[in-house]
């Protein structure tokens, strides 16, 4: 495996994984479940420390993907871009998780409020998911930009 097997790898389980911790923080609340709540936390954090390793392997992935012909340096430039407004984004999510659950110690209704904060910053950290995956797919993926293949 090279970088860009990881850089792919991590890069999937945080945008995957942010909307499975969508999907169970919204569960968590309805249910109105302090520890689903605390578990959710947790999930954002994890998705945060995997980015890390996604930012770390993709200047490696881009010089192994622009060995390729036909491979747009714009694309991984814009991708590059998009990529670490994601990694921010996902960083902000955990240190609020890590607030959530440092408050809930003391206070349950800080860590009820700081989780609804956190779920709204989650939504809209995932328009950025989908700029990064998708920017990414552009890269080494024309059926994404072109649409379906004819041959003359």
């Amino acid at each position: 495996m090279n970088a860009a097997h990881f850089h792919l790898m991590f890069n999937h389980l945080s945008i995957v994984g942010l909307g499975f911790a969508i999907i169970f923080n919204l569960y968590a609340i309805i249910r109105k479940n302090e520890e689903l709540i605390k578990l959710s936390c947790w999930f954002y954090i994890l998705i945060a420390l995997l980015s890390v390793i996604a930012v770390f392997t993709g200047d490696g992935a881009g010089e192994i993907v622009k060995t390729y012909p036909g491979i747009s340096n714009d694309a991984i430039e814009y991708h590059e871009t998009w990529g670490y407004v994601f990694f921010y984004g996902l960083i902000a999510l955990g240190v609020s998780s890590l607030k959530a659950l440092w408050f809930s110690r003391k206070n349950i209704i800080l860590l009820k409020n700081i989780n609804i904060a956190t779920l709204v910053l989650a939504v809209i950290i995932l328009v950025f998911a989908y700029q990064v995956g998708t920017s990414g797919g552009k890269i080494r993926h024309p059926e994404i930009e072109q649409g379906t293949f004819r041959k003359s």
